[in-house]
């Protein structure tokens, strides 16, 4: 696969990957047999996060963990009405998390914010 932008340091550099779930083995991930699921790395700043596409009898739910292995984690999670996102319409609106705790938007956004900093001047120092 072709590199994509990083939303970090904004080199061409980040790399996805597709990870394959073992339906046959249920203590090894905690997503749905059948789930999709791709992890996005970064070769230059390091920053990654894993997305996971669940379908649930019709109802799609899209896991994304960020830069995982930081602590806290890092989650947001949506619904969608289609098999695929095709813009807001689709979407029944994003839930946060910081660790499992649900929490607001702003929070989220803001320690995210605050990991991307650190990314990039650790690759621009």
């Amino acid at each position: 696969m072709e590199p994509l932008l990083c939303k970090t340091c904004g080199a061409l550099s980040l790399v996805p990957m597709e990870v394959v779930i073992d339906p046959e083995d249920p203590r090894e991930s905690p997503w749905s047999p059948g789930a999709e699921s791709r992890f996005y790395s970064c070769h230059v700043c390091g920053d990654n996060w894993l997305r996971v596409k669940e379908d649930q009898d019709g109802v799609v739910q899209v896991t994304f963990v960020h830069q995982m292995g930081m602590e806290p984690t890092l989650k947001r999670v949506a619904h969608l009405h289609a098999p695929v996102y095709l813009g807001e319409d689709a979407l029944d609106g994003w839930r946060y998390y910081v660790d499992d705790e649900p929490t607001d938007e702003r929070r989220w956004r803001k320690k995210l914010a605050g990991r991307r900093r650190i990314l990039k001047s650790v690759c621009c120092n």
